[in-house]
């Protein structure tokens, strides 16, 4: 288990020629929050600016210290991609609140916990509002999320797997 923040900074190197395309400004989630859709590189230009990703599909190695990219010519620019505009920036879930079909509050995200070919396990809690097991693990686990809101919804959970269940650790 691997939090998304300690991605960050990660250099980005191309296999083929060697050449250092950038570093892990973020990284983006697809709409199920199932795996990585891109690595967000930063943006360029002055009047005209653009978001540069990588896709998931070009990264070859998941590596401890740089992550491995098929060739140099693998960014792109996030409004050009197809479908980019589904993609989530983990930087954007942090804060946002889980709670029960209910309406109990459960706790907030702090970050997405990855496995080590960047698919997501679950969300490690920054705040908890419940008692018990989910208290003290501090993380829930993907499966347990049945909706995963938006910008001005919380996300909604089934309790009942949130404590039963543990993030995989291998």
């Amino acid at each position: 288990m691997i939090p998304s923040k300690d991605h960050a900074n990660k250099l980005i190197i191309s296999i083929t020629d060697g050449k250092k395309l950038g570093e892990i400004r973020g990284l983006y989630v697809d709409p199920e929050m199932r795996q990585i859709a891109a690595i967000h590189l930063g943006t360029e230009g002055i009047i005209n600016r653009k978001t540069l990703i990588i896709l998931h599909a070009a990264v070859q190695v998941f590596g401890a210290d740089a992550w491995l990219v098929s060739g140099s010519d693998v960014v792109a620019t996030l409004e050009e991609t197809p479908d980019s505009a589904a993609f989530t920036l983990i930087h954007n879930l942090r804060g946002r609140e889980i709670q029960t079909e209910g309406g109990t509050k459960l706790g907030v995200v702090e970050d997405v916990i990855l496995d080590g070919e960047a698919r997501v396990l679950g969300f490690a809690l920054g705040k908890v509002y419940a008692q018990g097991p989910l208290a003290e693990k501090k993380a829930i686990v993907r499966e347990a999320i049945t909706d995963f809101g938006s910008k001005d919804k919380p996300m909604i959970a089934v309790l009942a797997q949130a404590e039963a269940l543990d993030i995989p650790t291998a």
